[in-house]
């Protein structure tokens, strides 16, 4: 099978299973009946590739922002559940994408150009 289109196979076939589970958080509320999620597309970039990491990763931080609700309580206790929210959900939808670049980036905060 031709690379590029065997990539794009893989890459709309991983979309589709990551979509449905990207950025699935439990709310810090423990009465909530519904997990909130948001759907992070990414079928249009390459995400083994140093520069579509960095989109998606901006898009997975950006969705989980989204979702992660913040009361404004000025109790610290509020503050890192926030916090460990967006956590969880940012790793979960790395670990959900699996890309060696997306990895990379979110546990390096770079990425290393082969070659370079």
């Amino acid at each position: 099978m031709n690379t590029i289109v065997r990539t794009k196979l893989c890459t709309a076939i991983v979309c589709l299973y990551g979509a449905t589970a990207l950025c699935t958080l439990q709310v810090a509320n423990a009465a909530a009946d519904a997990l909130p999620t948001r759907r992070v597309s990414y079928a249009d970039l390459d995400i083994s590739k140093p520069p579509g990491a960095k989109v998606l990763y901006r898009r997975i931080t950006a969705a989980a922002h989204e979702v992660c609700t913040f009361e404004g309580v000025k109790e610290l206790a509020a503050s890192y559940r926030y916090r460990d929210c967006i956590d969880q959900a940012i790793d979960a939808a790395v670990q959900q994408v699996n890309s060696a670049a997306l990895s990379e980036l979110h546990f390096t905060g770079v990425i290393h150009l082969a070659g370079i």
